[in-house]
């Protein structure tokens, strides 16, 4: 709800201030800023002291950013742009921390659905704030929803503790029992296979155990992050990859789409929030298909990596083609400018229904990657879990500032939608559909 205030109320306040494409893309990146330089350290410190403190924590703090964004887009453009950093700063914390948390609590057998269900409540936040900004802004003034997310914010850090989230459950407790097990079978045989291959290293110079010495050798120490082996590991810059492209389509639609229906196809700040609303909608109502089809494909025995790969596939290729079909259907900037004068749509109402219905079904296909990249880090290694999360999320952070911020440079410079916001967009996801059917793996890693 704290990302997509700001997509909104960026409409009145841009009018307000007098602000121009290219510094509503700064005051929207900005949150960026912050999101991308916590989740390195967002990772390491979940995985040292929990998930859950760590995300009661940054709660917190965004939400009294939020609190304190009014005054400061009083006091100028920049004390605005540092309010959003404190958001981001605090957001930044989250992914990582519930991932934690996840890690921790759900067995494996469970893990697309929970997932699902988590992140997925990242985009019923995003549809309930589209659902009251428009409103709220109408009666009280584009300062309420800052005040009224922080205050819902703030109860929340306060509450989350009562629920005891370091309560970890039995199943997973018995998974873990398991796999303790198992790694105590790989060391015996590790070195009962070195013990024997003593005998036979004067006739062979490769020893019959060399691959298991290696596998041993590679296990850091408890309490160690094997940073150094995260980025000798191909399926993990895979995800990253993947993560990278498809926060470029999601964080610059997400800041744009308010203003895009505004600036492109001539509707006033209530109608764009309504219509931008929608896609989250189709998003979230495909989040519950998501979860148990890809479980169920795990369960009848397809292969883990093959589950991952088609729903990834599925959240990138099907978006992408949405978004060449919105470019060539997008009204010209001539077009835009004689309605903005005549005070009549530029695009009619059939044509405003297919582009939001093409919208719809990109950011619906897109929901598939809860099942796909955003269960990647826990196949790869449930202990560093969170600490993966964190790298794939900063590159997934720096959309939202290179993104954002030259969605409203093109803008300024060419007047054209297609080449700001939806042609980068697709050539992004695209490209990480490539990438990610290439290098992408669910085995569990070595270093795990």
């Amino acid at each position: 709800m704290d990302k997509v205030n700001m997509s909104v109320a960026v409409i009145p306040m841009a009018a307000e201030l007098g602000w121009s494409a290219t510094e509503r893309g700064l005051v929207s990146s900005s949150f960026f800023w912050g999101y991308s330089a916590t989740q390195l350290p967002a990772g390491y410190i979940s995985t040292k002291i929990g998930g859950a403190k760590v995300l009661a924590a940054g709660v917190a703090l965004w939400s009294f950013g939020t609190l304190i964004a009014p005054p400061a887009a009083q006091m100028s453009l920049m004390a605005l742009c540092a309010t959003r950093v404190l958001v981001g700063l605090g957001e930044g914390f989250a992914p990582s921390a519930a991932t934690a948390v996840l890690a921790k609590l759900v067995p494996s057998t469970e893990r697309s659905r929970a997932v699902a269900a988590v992140w997925g409540g990242l985009d019923v936040g995003s549809a309930v704030g589209l659902l009251l900004c428009g409103p709220l802004i109408r009666m009280f003034g584009w300062p309420s929803v800052f005040y009224l997310f922080a205050a819902l914010g703030l109860i929340w850090a306060a509450a989350w503790p009562l629920v005891q989230p370091d309560k970890m459950d039995p199943d997973m407790i018995a998974e873990n029992k398991k796999k303790e097990q198992e790694r105590a079978t790989r060391l015996a045989l590790a070195e009962a296979n070195q013990v024997a291959a003593s005998a036979l290293e004067s006739v062979d110079e490769t020893p019959v155990s060399a691959t298991y010495a290696k596998l041993e050798k590679s296990l850091p120490p408890d309490g160690k992050v094997p940073w150094a082996e995260f980025f000798k590991s191909p399926p993990v810059w895979a995800v990253t990859v993947a993560h990278f492209c498809f926060n470029w389509g999601y964080y610059t639609l997400l800041a744009w789409l308010p203003s895009y229906f505004e600036l492109a196809l001539g509707l006033n700040v209530e109608r764009s929030s309504f219509l931008t609303l929608i896609p989250y909608i189709a998003m979230t109502a495909m989040m519950p298909l998501v979860g148990p089809v890809a479980d169920g494909w795990v369960k009848n025995g397809v292969p883990l990596t093959r589950v991952r790969k088609v729903c990834q596939g599925i959240a990138f290729v099907g978006p992408a083609v949405c978004m060449i079909a919105c470019a060539v259907l997008t009204p010209p900037a001539a077009a835009t400018a004689k309605a903005a004068v005549t005070g009549v749509s530029a695009a009619g109402p059939v044509l405003t229904a297919v582009l939001v219905a093409l919208l719809s079904v990109a950011f619906a296909l897109g929901a598939w990657s809860r099942a796909g990249l955003y269960c990647n880090h826990q196949d790869l290694s449930p202990k560093y879990a969170s600490a993966l999360l964190g790298i794939t999320n900063t590159a997934g952070a720096i959309p939202g500032v290179l993104g954002v911020t030259m969605a409203g440079y093109l803008l300024d410079t060419t007047a054209s939608w297609a080449n700001a916001l939806f042609i980068p967009t697709a050539i992004c996801q695209l490209f990480g559909a490539a990438v990610y059917t290439w290098l992408a793996s669910s085995e569990r890693q070595s270093w795990s």
